[in-house]
């Protein structure tokens, strides 16, 4: 099974991505196009204004920590 775009661009976690450390995101594609304190406040706004996508959600950590990726059935 073959990973989405989405967890591709965060495992690299490029430049793009400091700036929202210590935030949750919402993803699509290679783009962050929502973020936030609280990972429901981050689906909403990504949903309202992309409601044909379903963005990945995502935490940034403020410092380098392991990350877990769970996918959900």
């Amino acid at each position: 099974m073959e990973m989405r775009e989405e967890l591709k661009f965060f495992a690299s976690f490029p430049k793009e991505l400091e700036q929202f450390r210590g935030k949750h995101v919402a993803m699509i594609g290679r783009r962050v196009v929502a973020s936030g304190d609280s990972a429901k406040e981050v689906f909403e706004k990504a949903r309202k204004e992309y409601p044909e996508k379903m963005p990945v959600l995502a935490f940034i950590p403020r410092k380098e920590a392991l990350v877990l990726l769970l996918r959900v059935f």
